[in-house]
């Protein structure tokens, strides 16, 4: 029903994708919790992941659940684009793709 996936690097973990095949029924939160058990089990500093600015459903998602905004990396989808050139330069609700933000759930 969904997937989480993240990494564990030193004394940090970053969320690197989360995907639900049914919205709104807990799926998300219930990986989301899964995965910050474990943060806390390994001792982790800082918990954290990216987004980008057109992904207003996942900003509000993860604020709703404590993560907070700790930067907004203005205009980093440009170098993303070098690397990943698939990626559209018009996203969700027709806003353009241009920067990465950075959330991070306190520990």
């Amino acid at each position: 029903m969904g997937l989480i996936t993240y990494r564990f690097h030193e004394d940090q973990c970053e969320v690197i994708s989360l995907n639900s095949l049914k919205e709104s029924i807990g799926i998300g939160t219930a990986l989301l919790d899964a995965v910050k058990d474990s943060v806390a089990k390994a001792g982790c500093k800082r918990h954290w992941l990216i987004t980008t600015n057109d992904n207003l459903a996942a900003i509000r998602f993860y604020q709703r659940r404590g993560w907070e905004l700790v930067a907004v990396h203005r205009g980093a989808i440009a170098e993303s684009r070098r690397l990943k050139p698939i990626i559209p330069e018009i996203g969700i609700d027709s806003i353009p793709i241009r920067d990465e933000i950075e959330l991070e759930l306190p520990i």
